[in-house]
C-alpha cells in the first residue's frame, strides 16, 4: 500500500537528500526549482532545508503563492 503524504498547515522540513528521496527526483532538479522560486530554500547552519508541503503542492501542480499576491489579497479583505 502506498504511503499517503500528511496534509498539514505547518512546515515539514527536510534536507535536500531527504527531499530527493521523498519525491524521487534529482538534487539538481530540486535546486532548479529553488532557483526558479517554485520551492523555498531554508538555511539551518550549513544545511539546506525545503518544506515537503511545498514539494507536495508542486507535484500536484499547484502554484506556490506569490508573497506579493498574498499581501494584496490580504489588503483587499481588510
Amino acid at each position: 500500500m502506498a504511503r499517503q503524504p500528511a496534509t498539514t498547515d505547518y512546515p515539514r522540513y527536510a534536507t535536500l537528500p531527504e527531499a530527493v528521496e521523498y519525491c524521487r527526483s534529482s538534487r539538481r532538479s530540486l535546486e532548479r526549482r529553488i532557483s526558479e522560486g517554485k520551492l523555498t530554500r531554508f538555511n539551518n547552519g550549513s544545511r539546506v532545508l525545503v518544506d515537503l508541503n511545498e514539494i507536495d503542492a508542486l507535484l500536484r501542480g499547484e502554484r506556490k503563492p506569490d508573497s506579493r499576491q498574498a499581501t494584496l489579497a490580504h489588503r483587499a479583505k481588510s
